[in-house]
């Protein structure tokens, strides 16, 4: 009101006869019985906006004259409650009767007068700050938070703007400002936060910097005449999201509030960990592509490394398994491959662990090579599944194969049996053999599938359980069969492809001449952000309950959740665990909280996660919605116990994955999840055995496995969130 010159910035379809303060000061000096002259109509005029969709109608303050600044003073000095009502909850009144507006924007000074008071304290439920980044304004900002601190309702949110410096040093700047500033805000029960939570600060906490809202110094804003301004509005669609949600909240809260059918709808929610192996799954509408399926497609792409639980085995079953979904997903573009497994689980009869111990024994007294051992597997595996068809006849180049097709056709197909080592045993070493199996792969096996136009995979899974880490067995298996790889792509055997699925650690540890030759032929498999996303809607929306709630809400077809973007799935999640978490979203806490300090996220994590929660969530039936949140399905307190639920197994997992650290996990009990150099150099000292010889190394594992991580800024060492739980690491501040 002190600046009533907003008004001007828009382009109005006709100008209003008053303003507000004219509004509101014939209401304070109005004899009681007298019906006011200047009506709720007469103050407001619509914004005219080319082809939107909704309406805008503007308010001024009122127009700038001594008459105006004469009553702008006048009720500065009278109280602004009238009777048993006050001038703000007259006019709420009068202009929802008139217009039911959507959302009720003011624009105010800072200051804390009166009419600050009134636009900040009485009226608005959220305020959206607008500072520009120095320490005179953070100092205003600062007491005005203070003021504040009474109002347990109101949501806060900082925009920087302008800011004329978006250089990382410049943002820097910002960011202190920013942080200094949610120091202030200290009250917990603010709607920015969970009121069902505990909260604390610590030092170890650090903001989630994608709520930072900064709008740079932009030159059409400054030179423009009117608003709004079509080019720019992608700066501000944040500001608008915020403004958004409390709207989302009551529509959700809405959809939420009949108590029996909310309990009905938690009870039906499934969240079943993807297993391709199961046959029963429905894995269309289960399995999630992730971001590097299009380059795991690639020809070119052989080997798919990556962390236990990040997917790797269900990708090797999709494709033996569930040959139709596999080729599905692949949107035309394996339409004519074949799949087969060259080892792992899903083919019954191969040799374990006890028979390669046998195998890597006999090629090092025999002078054997494991490439050669690879190769003759891999001819097997075609005669298993009747893909090997030797030439008819014993003459010539057709009886070149004689002996080599009498060795495996009189192999058992359907078991592995004492025969089968001993067969591939013979075409490993025997050297006559071994080059008749080379000419079997390239001349019948490349040859044949060439002239049909087809593709062969050859896909290798459980590399890791089937082959001892002690002594050079693994080393020498691994480096054989990447040796093979290398000799088809030698001979150019272009319709033979290998895909084969190795932890990563492993294939770090890996040493062999020209492993180079595998850059930019392999993938991570790691899941971001939004691929979480979408794995979290499918699994929720197995309930049909739930789906039907979300269709209600923010439709998103099964079909679609491949190409939906993250804000139309956080918007569809949004029913299942709310959408703003202490200083950031939910989704986004659910994400780093089951990644690990390499990068690595699981998604089985997610779906115990979500099982807890909702398990958690459960035994507050019974319980008055008031003490809830309704416009959610899981409070923040059920996330936070299944977090735990799903840290527990993830620390079971990483035990079985590395047996050796089982004694450097089981001291971690009782330690904080922020330890010195010194302290953790001083856990890996007391360790009963020795885990490598070199604390730097032993540093670097833990680094590599995704146990810890060195934050900068406290000099400290931080365990990941998904293991500290589970190892009962003591973490201080919030969850």
């Amino acid at each position: 009101l002190e600046a009533p010159g907003l008004s001007t910035a828009f382009n109005l379809k006709e100008k209003p006869k008053y303003g507000i303060v004219d509004y509101f000061y014939e209401r304070s000096y109005l004899p009681e019985g007298i019906e006011p002259s200047i009506l709720i109509t007469d103050i407001f005029s619509e914004v005219r906006i080319p082809n939107a969709t909704g309406r805008v109608f503007v308010v001024p303050a009122g127009y700038l004259s001594l008459d105006y600044v004469s009553k702008v003073d006048d009720l500065h000095a009278t109280t602004v409650i009238d009777g048993d009502k006050n001038l703000w909850s007259i006019f709420k009144q009068e202009i929802q009767e008139q217009l039911k507006p959507d959302i009720l924007l003011i624009d105010s000074r800072t200051g804390i007068n009166q009419w600050g008071a009134l636009s900040l304290i009485q009226a608005a439920d959220e305020a959206i700050i607008f500072i520009f980044p120095n320490e005179q304004n953070q100092q205003g900002i600062e007491l005005l938070l203070e003021s504040l601190q009474t109002l347990k309702n109101l949501s806060i949110n900082f925009v920087f703007s302008p800011v004329t410096d978006v250089t990382n040093s410049g943002l820097d700047k910002v960011k202190n400002i920013w942080n200094s500033l949610l120091e202030k805000i200290k009250n917990e029960t603010y709607e920015n936060y969970d009121t069902d939570e505990e909260d604390s600060n610590t030092s170890n906490e650090q903001p989630e910097n994608d709520e930072l809202l900064v709008i740079p110094y932009l030159v059409p804003i400054a030179l423009a005449d009117s608003y709004p301004i079509p080019e720019i509005q992608d700066y501000y669609s944040k500001i608008t999201n915020i403004i958004d949600e409390k709207n989302n909240e009551i529509k959700r809260s809405k959809v939420l509030n009949i108590v029996e059918q909310r309990w009905e709808i938690l009870e039906n929610l499934k969240f079943p960990e993807v297993n391709v192996a199961d046959q029963k799954q429905d894995l269309s509408l289960l399995f999630q592509r992730t971001t590097d399926f299009e380059k795991f497609l690639d020809d070119t792409t052989c080997l798919i490394r990556g962390k236990k639980g990040t997917g790797k085995t269900a990708l090797y079953w999709l494709f033996l398994k569930h040959q139709e979904l596999a080729q599905k997903l692949a949107r035309g573009r394996l339409d004519n491959t074949v799949f087969l497994s060259g080892h792992g689980r899903f083919q019954e009869s191969r040799p374990t662990r006890e028979e390669f111990q046998i195998i890597h024994g006999t090629l090092q007294e025999k002078n054997g090579t494991w490439e050669a051992f690879w190769r003759a597997y891999l001819l097997f595996r075609c005669d298993q599944e009747e893909l090997l068809k030797f030439p008819r006849g014993n003459k010539g180049k057709r009886g070149k194969f004689t002996e080599l097709k009498k060795i495996i056709n009189n192999l058992p197909k359907d078991t592995w049996q004492s025969e089968s080592t001993k067969a591939l045993l013979e075409l490993s070493t025997n050297s006559q053999l071994i080059l008749t199996v080379k000419d079997a792969v390239n001349i019948i096996l490349n040859q044949e599938a060439k002239e049909k136009s087809q593709k062969l995979w050859f896909l290798y899974d459980d590399l890791d359980e089937d082959f001892s880490e002690a002594g050079e067995l693994r080393q020498q298996a691994l480096t054989g069969l990447f040796q093979l790889v290398q000799s088809c792509d030698a001979s150019r055997l272009t319709e033979i492809r290998f895909k084969i699925f190795l932890r990563e650690d492993i294939w770090n540890r890996l040493s062999f001449d020209n492993k180079s030759h595998f850059t930019g032929r392999d993938i991570i498999l790691q899941w971001n952000q939004i691929d979480f996303l979408r794995l979290a809607l499918r699994q929720a929306i197995q309930s049909q309950d739930f789906k039907n709630l979300v269709d209600q809400v923010s439709p998103v077809a099964v079909e679609s959740i491949d190409i939906a973007n993250e804000e139309e799935l956080d918007k569809a999640l949004e029913l299942l665990w709310g959408s703003r978490r202490r200083r950031g979203k939910v989704s986004r806490w659910v994400y780093e909280r089951l990644t690990d300090s390499s990068g690595t996220t699981f998604p089985r994590s997610l779906s115990l996660l979500l099982e807890g929660a909702k398990e958690q969530e459960l035994t507050f039936r019974g319980k008055s919605l008031t003490q809830i949140r309704t416009e959610r399905l899981l409070q923040g307190k059920s996330l936070e116990f299944g977090l735990k639920e799903a840290s527990k197994k993830r620390c079971q997992e990483i035990k079985e994955e590395y047996p050796y650290l089982i004694n450097f996990f089981d001291s971690l009990k009782g330690k904080l999840a922020f330890l010195t150099k010194e302290e953790l150099q001083e856990i890996w000292q007391n360790l009963p055995e020795k885990i490598l010889e070199n604390f730097e190394e032993f540093i670097s594992l833990m680094g590599e496995i995704g146990i810890i991580e060195f934050w900068e800024k406290e000099k400290r060492y931080k365990f990941a969130d998904i293991y500290v739980y589970g190892f009962e690491i003591i973490r201080q501040g919030t969850v």
